[in-house]
């Protein structure tokens, strides 16, 4: 991969100027069709989306409720005289030049609007009465009860109000239509204000309330800041005019969301700004360089232009609040140049930063682009974008890096001594090598784990919201006035026609009104019996009509008409009451009731693209909102918006769609990060520090009393897509020092410290402004980058080191994460099983005796079997001798390895006797067992023991014995001690050798690991005591026997070892290592593992090597696993192989040296192996006894002292005549 990039790399260096001209077409092509990019500005897309939440969005967006400025005139003259309404009045007159941004004013009532709106009730009468008002009607129809209401018309006629009531007498004298406009109560916000020259005020007249409908949305800040300013300079002009006497104040959401809107802005210019200068004077001192602000930020901004416009392609219209919240992409886009300028800054050569760079780098972006790309399965359109565009950002980010900064940014050479700075200083130091520092770490990690779980998650998006003091204060009056403020619910019907949502409305409010007389809600505002749907027009008309038969019609106007002569009435007096008894009502369209503006329609009813709503507001105790709602919604056509609950079910989804995304983000980082490392482990310990910063900055939120909220989710994305690069760089930096040994770690450190500084200075910064939103986000982004550096910086490199590195440096190989589990549940098996043996079994010993006893030890052989068994990649196989059955007791050998040994020779009887070392004789796990049965500590010495292993004999048992008296590293068979040999002579005992194969390499020495591979267990020939061959006295018994079980054991190794039997061994010394060095080390095994197998048997098993080669040791390594004793000097020219090479787990524990030149060499050459086809024979000083030439064919040998001996395709030995 990094190959390409050095390539492009010299490519545009030969051609700047064309390469100019083709960033600028890029800039400029991107940059136009950036501009054609049509932005979504509604802030609803914001919602999750499902059938559901789709429709409460297009609800929302039609709601008025909440929009309202609400003016507060209140009273501050101690003079009773002084009028509300004179400071309303001048108000009113100041407002009319900012006309345009104003919709409609409620809170005063004309005379006019009071006869326009009674002639609207009396003129469309049937359509405001219900079965009540007949009723009522009927009783006003008696001959007393119209007698009674002329009487009245008459005194109020001649009283000095007859110039407002004469008009009403002469159209409804009966007052039926007061009945129709009782109804209008259903309009009224609240019961604790009264009308003062028109005006709406407090029943206590101290305080008079206007309320301002704007044009513009409350999230339209760019409008409504000019409108609110204008209002404020309004306010303090009247205040000032009208001091001591009134006071103006407003309170609304759109006087809030400008309070935001400036808030924000302010807190940007406060803090930012500040932040930005800082971070730009920081990164110009380290790099030493005035540009490397603009080099750090210009492959952003080239990313940002090119993936607008591909999303310009690909999507109709963009979400902008999802390009505004991308705005916190720039934290982890500009990182990716920060590690480009520092490693080139500490690596002055441009292939090598390339070969460091490049694959961590498109690994982060390509980890963070796929988390990102998972919001598109967020039901969020405005998320999903996000998700889009910001993976897009982030890939490309990392791309255009790796194509400009090299370019635009050059290094000074190095010095031999150069200085340092405090960010050096901080880099350097080994936070992993602090004991103190670990523990303190581990322990805030297990304390998080506690915590972490129960963060809470603020499902209210209010608190987020920024409200000034004089706001809040507006806020507690109007509370204290009435109801305005408290919390209500929107009930609202929906429909796709305008008499669709009416006749839902209508059923809504009928349901309303049983409500309310079942106690169940509190009172409502609903046009729902005003407002009426044609059906239910035409039943009113049809029961107006169905109660005035002409019967009744007539009698009525002659008994009105008989009693008015009584009063002076004329006969024309009472005409326009009979016409509108005998009227066709027509059919009123919503536009009649949009005439009258006392009715406010259009605060109830709404139309949008063809989508009809019709809203009610119903006021309820807090204990009965959540049985109201979803009574509401499972009985009604219709939906309860409840804020809280809102926030609860949108959030909710979020919440679960967060929950989803996190599942999805992990499970692709984890494949990602797969593919590239290609190993599982690595992918596992890469993701160890991403799990463990949310945890811990979810842990720390908890310990603090701090809760998560919609935003700071949203910055915990940026502090995963952080810490997945930040574990990404450190994975390849401790990799490449278990490939090389060479500790780099300080280097990827520094870079990692400098993007740790801007995130922090460009978004921690903020945790000064005062805006909820902004300082909750910044809460957060703080406390997760201090996760971020503590992980990743200290306990990351520790655990790596542990569980990878240190095991090499001690000689142990690598293990798999399934090599690790296999191996503990192989032990937790045997101690368990060990612990029951011992306690229970060691009972029944003591008291068993003949087959009772034999019962038990063949038991317990079985359960040291079945302990190799509960590894399935391990292959058992026993050789037995058809002569040999164990009847006659014996002293048997065997060679020894492993801990396994002693469990394989359970397969082969279990009528033995061991001889143990003390700590197997004192096992806490089967140490009473092994009393119980007769098993003999060495270390009492034979001679104390006789009688006891005599009386074992005796009962038909063979003892035995380790004659290397210790465990072997490799599968070289030791010097035989005498013991073994003397108990066979004090007993006249024949020797029974055992062979071991396998457990070397499956179980080794210091390793509790059980490796996969294979164990052979082969019965050898019994050695009869008579036999002399093997010598008169077991001292010479002792060194034959020895002789002969080594060359039996040799025989057995070459029928079982075959040309891929140490494949694994070999692979497992290059697990982890840098893929570079995995992927030629396996295709040259799988090249020539049989050239390898033919070579192993031209060199002596003990020689020394003189090996000149231009690989990555795996040669050496397979030549001392084939043959421990040999030892190896190995002379590689290339330095980074020789690295690879040293430190290997094998170089530790075989016989392998690697030497820088031949003067290094320390021991007489038995054999000159050269597999270095660069290599110049002339270079050597002294030709060994034989030279091998393995694989080259372009380097001929020819020397007369020397004879080939053996020539293959890939093999030519020489050797010295």
């Amino acid at each position: 991969m990094h190959r390409f990039f050095i390539q492009l790399y010299y490519l545009i260096s030969k051609n700047r100027v064309f390469s100019l001209a083709v960033a600028l077409g890029i800039l400029i092509v991107c940059g136009f069709f950036a501009s054609k990019i049509n932005f979504e500005e509604d802030i609803n897309q914001i919602i999750p989306k499902n059938e559901k939440s789709d429709l409460t969005a297009k609800v929302l967006k039609q709601l008025n409720f909440s929009d309202k400025i609400i003016v507060i005139i209140e009273k501050k003259s101690k003079d009773e005289n002084f009028q509300l309404s004179e400071t309303a009045d001048v108000f009113l007159k100041k407002i009319e030049p900012i006309q345009k941004y104003i919709s409609s004013i409620q809170g005063k009532v004309n005379d006019n609007e009071i006869s326009e709106t009674f002639d609207f009730v009396n003129q469309n009468l049937p359509l405001f009465l219900d079965e009540n008002d007949y009723t009522e009607i009927e009783r006003k129809l008696n001959k007393d009860s119209i007698a009674k209401q002329i009487e009245s018309n008459y005194t109020s006629l001649v009283s000095p109000t007859s110039l407002v009531t004469k008009e009403f007498i002469k159209k409804d004298p009966l007052g039926i239509t007061f009945l129709g406009i009782k109804k209008l109560n259903a309009l009224n916000i609240s019961k604790d204000f009264k009308l003062e020259d028109n005006y709406i005020v407090t029943k206590d007249g101290k305080t008079l309330l206007l309320f301002i409908d704007p044009k513009n949305k409350s999230n339209d800040t760019k409008n409504n800041e000019v409108f609110v300013k204008s209002l404020n300079e309004i306010k303090e002009d009247i205040n000032k005019n009208f001091k001591d006497k009134t006071e103006i104040s407003y309170f609304g959401s759109p006087i809030i969301a400008v309070a935001n809107a400036q808030q924000i802005k302010k807190d940007i210019q406060n803090t930012v700004i500040i932040s930005m200068t800082v971070l730009l004077i920081l990164l110009i001192y380290y790099f030493r360089n005035i540009f490397t602000p603009f080099i750090v930020f210009l492959p952003t901004v080239f990313a940002v232009f090119i993936s607008l416009m591909i999303l310009y392609f690909i999507k109709d219209k963009i979400s902008a609040i999802s390009l505004s919240v991308g705005a916190i992409l720039i934290g982890i886009t500009i990182d990716y140049a920060l590690h480009i300028l520092t490693h080139y800054k500490h690596n002055n050569n441009i292939e090598e930063l390339y070969k460091e760079i490049t694959q961590p780098i498109i690994l982060s972006s390509a980890t963070t682009a796929v988390s990102f790309l998972c919001l598109v399965f967020v039901r969020s359109e405005a998320l999903k974008d996000l998700g889009l565009f910001a993976a897009i950002t982030v890939f490309l980010s990392a791309i255009t890096a790796l194509v400009i900064v090299p370019q635009l940014y050059h290094p000074k050479e190095k010095l031999e001594k150069t200085s340092t700075n405090f960010i050096d200083k901080i880099g350097n130091y080994p936070y992993e090598n602090n004991k103190p520092l670990i523990i303190v770490c581990s322990m805030m990690i297990v304390a998080c784990l506690f915590g972490f779980r129960h963060v809470g998650f603020n499902e209210d998006i209010g608190d987020l919201n920024y409200i000034p003091k004089d706001l809040k204060t507006n806020e507690a009056k109007l509370e204290k006035l009435s109801d305005i403020t408290s919390k209500s619910i929107y009930t609202i019907s929906y429909g796709n026609s305008e008499n669709e949502a009416l006749e839902r409305n209508s059923r809504l409010s009928t349901f309303l009104e049983k409500e309310k007389q079942e106690g169940k809600i509190l009172s409502y505002n609903s046009i729902g019996h005003l407002v009426l749907s044609a059906k239910d027009k035409k039943k009113k008309i049809e029961k107006w009509n169905s109660f005035w038969s002409q019967n009744k019609k007539n009698k009525t106007i002659a008994e009105m008409v008989k009693k008015g002569n009584e009063f002076g009435f004329n006969a024309s007096a009472f005409d326009r009451f009979n016409e509108n008894l005998n009227k066709n009502y027509p059919n009123l369209s919503l536009k009649d009731y949009e005439k009258i503006k006392a009715l406010q329609i259009s605060e109830f009813l709404s139309k949008e693209n063809g989508f009809f709503t019709v809203s009610n507001v119903v006021k309820i105790d807090e204990n009965k909102r959540d049985a109201f709602i979803k009574d509401v919604e499972k009985n009604q056509e219709a939906l309860a918006i409840d804020r809280q609950q809102m926030n609860e079910n949108f959030l909710g989804l979020l919440k679960r769609d967060f929950n989803t995304l996190i599942n999805y983000s992990l499970l692709a980082i984890i494949l990602t990060i797969i593919v590239f490392f290609r190993n599982f482990e690595l992918s596992l310990l890469t993701m160890f520090p991403i799990v463990l910063t949310g945890v811990v900055t979810a842990g720390i939120l908890y310990f603090l009393g701090l809760e998560l909220n919609i935003f700071s989710t949203v910055v915990c994305t940026l502090v995963f897509g952080v810490g997945d690069d930040f574990s990404i760089f450190l994975t390849k930096a401790m990799q490449k020092e278990h490939t090389t040994g060479k500790n780099e770690l300080p280097t990827y450190r520094i870079s990692i410290i400098l993007a740790v500084f801007t995130t922090i200075l460009s978004i921690g910064s903020l945790i000064f402004a005062k805006h909820p939103a902004l300082h909750s986000l910044a809460l957060v982004a703080l406390i997760g980058m201090f996760s971020v550096i503590v992980i990743t910086s200290t306990l990351y490199p520790f655990w790596f080191r542990f569980l990878i590195t240190n095991r090499a440096k001690k000689g142990l190989s690598p293990i798999t994460l399934r090599l690790f589990l296999n191996s503990v549940i192989s032990f937790i098996y045997y101690g368990l099983g060990g612990l029951i043996f011992s306690a229970i079994g060691s009972v029944f010993v003591r008291r068993s005796r003949g087959k009772t006893l034999d019962f038990i030890k063949l038991l317990l052989a079985k359960f040291l079997t079945s302990v190799l068994y509960t590894n399935p990649f391990v292959k058992k196989t026993l050789i037995r001798n058809p002569n040999e059955d164990f009847s006659k007791p014996a002293v048997i050998i065997a060679n020894h390895t492993s801990f396994l040994d002693t469990l394989v020779l359970g397969m082969v009887n279990h009528k033995i006797i061991y001889l143990v070392n003390d700590w197997v004789y004192h096992s806490p796990v089967f140490g009473k067992l092994i009393r119980a049965l007769g098993f003999y500590p060495v270390s009492q010495g034979i001679e104390n023991g006789m009688n006891q292993l005599k009386e074992k004999i005796k009962q038909g048992y063979s003892l035995v014995v380790f004659p290397e008296s210790e465990r072997s590293y490799t599968n070289e068979v030791k010097r035989f001690h005498k013991g073994a040999f003397y108990i066979a002579e004090q007993f006249s005992l024949d020797i029974v050798p055992i062979y071991i194969h396998g457990n070397s390499e499956v179980q080794p020495k210091g390793d509790f690991i059980i490796y996969d591979g294979s164990i052979t267990v082969k019965v050898g020939d019994r050695i009869r005591k008579e036999d002399l061959n093997f010598g008169e006295n077991y001292s010479e018994r002792t060194k034959k026997v020895n002789a002969y079980f080594r060359d039996e054991f040799a025989k057995l190794r070459n029928e079982l070892e075959d040309e891929n039997y140490f494949k694994k061994k070999l692979l497992l010394s290059f697990l982890y290592k840098e893929n570079e060095v995995v992927k030629p080390v396996k295709e040259d095994f799988n090249k020539n593992k049989s050239v390898y197998f033919e070579l192993n048997k031209h060199i002596a098993k003990d020689a020394v090597i003189f090996h000149i080669a231009n690989d990555f040791g795996q040669k050496d390594m397979l030549l001392t696993l084939q043959q421990a004793e040999r030892k190896i000097f190995s002379l590689i020219n290339d330095y980074e192989k020789r690295l690879v090479a040293k430190n290997s787990y094998l170089a530790q524990k075989r016989k392998i040296n690697y030497i820088d030149n031949q003067s290094q060499i320390n021991k007489k050459i038995d054999v000159l192996l050269i597999s270095d086809e660069n290599f110049n024979l002339n270079d050597i000083k002294h030709f060994p006894e034989t030279i091998i030439l393995l694989n080259l064919e372009n380097l001929p040998f020819e020397n007369e002292k020397y004879k080939k001996s053996f020539n293959s395709e890939s093999i030519k030995i020489f050797r010295h005549e």
